[in-house]
């Protein structure tokens, strides 16, 4: 998940976005059924993860 959302965002989108993320994850395949955006935007906060932030790495 953090590595997606380190990765370029989607053509035509200046960032990702929770919700983007999760429908990513699950076309992926990376789980198998679908993920909330509110898991997604859990998860990346116990990790401190800021999609805002200008600079993730």
């Amino acid at each position: 998940m953090i590595a997606l959302a380190c990765g370029p965002p989607p053509e035509g989108r200046a960032r990702w976005t929770v919700r983007l993320l999760a429908d990513k994850i699950f076309e992926l395949r990376i789980i198998d059924e679908p993920i909330s955006f509110q898991t997604v935007a859990q998860r990346l906060k116990k990790t401190n993860f800021n999609l805002t932030a200008r600079s993730t790495g």
